[in-house]
């Protein structure tokens, strides 16, 4: 686990000292060596050798050593002189697939899969991607064309950020680190925050950067120096259907077909995300998903000492689940490290929380705690139950889009007048009703898109008219119809469901989820496996018919770990892991609240302070969820410690 940091000129190059800067930006995700390859100065791994010299070709690494920690393992890598290499992430089936290339003559210098990986596109060019079974972005100089090729995994489990507004292209695991490198402009992109406001996170491929894009899942990228040509190609996206890939007709969850083939498919995933050459431990919160994994890793784990599992939890009764990975981690006899989390630790590491954040969220925190928790107990990988919910219809959403979806077809049948009376009449229960989605409803009545503008209701934070009255600019999107175009694009004959499992994933969970646990976990030097965002699983999963999933409460899931785990954890409802943010934003967070909505912050973030107030107020009334406030918070905060000052210092 590394990060990346990269730039191909085509007319003018940049200072190394640049490049210099922007590594160093990523050293949290790479604490245990670096290296940096340019065009004019070779590889480099002094800083004393630096220099003043510019370059038009820089390739860097930061280096968390999980596999071989040996120097060998070490980047940018290089085997012949023509073809360097920088990598992010892990492909769990190096060995196998290092097997097959010793087959076919190569030899390999080190036990590391970066190795292999680019030994395979020396093999397999482009199509080497479609092999790799792992979480993964990578950048590959080829010296003999003057060719880059770069690579993100299928579900984006790792960043990948690029800007080609200039005269080439840089890109890097973090944006701030292209601010860092001076290689993008500081100018915050309003239709980002627009995003952000809308869904709780900025939509990609925008970024919160006006200049900088995020490469998309699953996709390639190739850039020609000499042209400045750029070619995007997806060689994998998430494919639903009754169907397996074979053609075969899939059993129904009442067969035991589907829960054996999910088990071995699952522990098969554990298995391969247990190979390190240092030592694995789990997050566990004591419900499904995280207890699954837990079940696993004893089941495939050879090492006779303790698995450490790490939990945060609370003093308030309402949000605390300690009890619940408390037992079962005696269960499976973990080594248990657990932290009370309170609003003044919150509050007294928000300046750090902020500086982690790659980018405004509303989430977050949670992996922020539990992960510095694991840097304390000296681990340096971790697995998450993290793509479950998605995969195996966890989420409330699979309930109430549906339903949402439904109700926007039969009132787009309704003659134009009465839907604008409906809409105007939920636009004011909106504004003096305790309701979370009137306006909402709103915005529902009011698309042409219903499954979009279902989907966007039920995960949203702002309406349009909210945001509206919140921003500067007048202009918003309708972030609902936007998601129904990707759904017409990619899904041909889905049903409501298999179209909520591909949003979540494409959505939620790549901009959210992915995105914040990457950039908080490598903060604290962790890195983050997910095991149900395997290749095969998940293929096997979403193939599976909808009908299978939708019986019980992620029935298949259960039935295929049913005599793994404690039966408490079975029975057990599903409740969303959450801080106790509405007491505490009224409370000891409130002096925080004061200090991010006051003038002085605002009037650098395009949010109208009036607006602000009406939320606060609207918030201590208990008219607007906490997640609503929290967001104004972040957003402020966030744009004042990486833009202002960012602007500050390079004046």
């Amino acid at each position: 686990m590394c990060g990346i940091w990269g730039y191909v000129g085509t007319d003018t190059g940049i200072p190394v000292q640049d490049a210099w800067d922007g590594l160093c930006n990523l050293d949290d995700r790479g604490p245990d060596d670096w290296g940096l390859y340019t065009d004019t100065t070779g590889k480099i791994v002094d800083e004393d050798a630096v220099g003043e010299s510019d370059c038009s070709v820089a390739l860097g690494n930061r280096r968390l050593s999980i596999l071989d920690l040996s120097a060998a393992g070490n980047q940018p890598m290089t085997v012949n002189g023509r073809y360097w290499l920088i990598y992010n992430g892990e492909v769990y089936n190096y060995r196998e697939l290092r097997d097959d290339l010793r087959e076919k003559g190569y030899a390999f210098d080190s036990d590391s899969d970066t190795e292999v990986v680019l030994c395979a596109y020396r093999e397999y060019g482009a199509d080497c991607v479609e092999l790799f079974r792992g979480m993964f972005a990578f950048a590959i100089w080829d010296t003999a064309t003057d060719r880059l090729f770069a690579a993100r995994d299928r579900f984006g489990i790792k960043p990948f950020y690029y800007d080609a507004t200039g005269s080439g292209i840089a890109f890097a695991s973090e944006i701030t680190s292209l601010l860092a490198g001076s290689v993008t402009d500081p100018v915050v992109d309003p239709v980002a925050i627009d995003g952000f406001l809308a869904l709780g996170s900025v939509p990609a491929p925008k970024t919160i950067l006006r200049d900088v894009c995020s490469l998309p899942p699953g996709t390639t990228l190739e850039f020609d120096q000499s042209t400045g040509d750029r070619e995007i190609r997806r060689y994998w996206q998430p494919t639903f259907g009754s169907t397996a890939m074979d053609g075969e007709e899939r059993p129904t969850r009442g067969s035991t077909g589907v829960s054996d083939r999910v088990r071995e498919l699952f522990l098969d995933s554990i298995e391969l995300r247990m190979r390190s050459d240092v030592p694995v431990g789990a997050f566990l919160s004591g419900g499904l998903d995280s207890s699954a994994i837990v079940a696993g890793i004893t089941d495939r784990r050879e090492s006779e000492t303790p698995l450490h599992t790490f939990s945060i939890d609370f003093d308030d009764s309402d949000y605390s689940e300690g009890s619940f990975a408390r037992e079962v981690a005696a269960e499976f006899g973990t080594e248990h490290h657990s932290r009370t989390v309170s609003a003044e630790d919150v509050r007294d590491q928000l300046p750090e929380i902020i500086e982690q954040m790659d980018q405004p969220t509303v989430d977050g925190v949670n992996t922020f705690f539990v992960s510095q928790l694991a840097a304390q107990a000296n681990l340096s990988v971790a697995l998450s139950g993290l793509g479950s919910d998605e995969l195996f219809y966890g989420y409330p959403t699979f309930d109430r889009v549906p339903i949402l979806a439904r109700a926007a077809r039969v009132a787009n049948r309704l003659p134009d007048g009465i839907q604008t009376i409906l809409a105007k009449a939920f636009d004011v229960a909106d504004g003096v009703a305790p309701t979370t989605y009137a306006g909402h409803l709103a915005d529902v009545l009011r698309s042409s898109a219903p499954f979009g503008s279902a989907y966007a209701a039920a995960r949203g934070l702002f309406t349009r008219s909210q945001r509206r009255k919140l921003l500067a600019d007048e202009s918003v999107t309708d972030w609902g119809n936007e998601i129904n175009i990707e759904i017409e694009n990619t899904l041909s004959d889905a049903t409501l469901s298999e179209a909520v499992s591909h949003t979540e994933l494409t959505w939620y969970m790549h901009n959210q989820l992915l995105r914040d646990t990457d950039a908080m976990s490598m903060g604290h030097s962790l890195e983050v496996r997910v095991p149900f965002l395997d290749a095969e699983l998940a293929d096997f999963v979403m193939s599976t018919p909808a009908a299978a999933k939708q019986e019980g409460e992620k029935g298949v899931l259960k039935d295929a770990v049913a005599d793994a785990v404690p039966s408490v954890v079975l029975d057990r409802k599903k409740t969303g892991f959450t801080f106790p943010f509405e007491n505490w934003l009224s409370g000891e967070l409130a002096p925080v609240v004061d200090d991010a909505l006051s003038e002085r912050r605002l009037s650098k973030t395009q949010i109208e302070r009036a607006g602000a107030e009406d939320i606060r107020q609207r918030f201590e009334n208990g008219d607007v969820h906490w997640s609503r406030l929290w967001a104004l918070v972040v957003l402020s905060l966030w744009i004042d410690t990486h833009i202002t000052n960012h602007k500050r210092a390079s004046s």
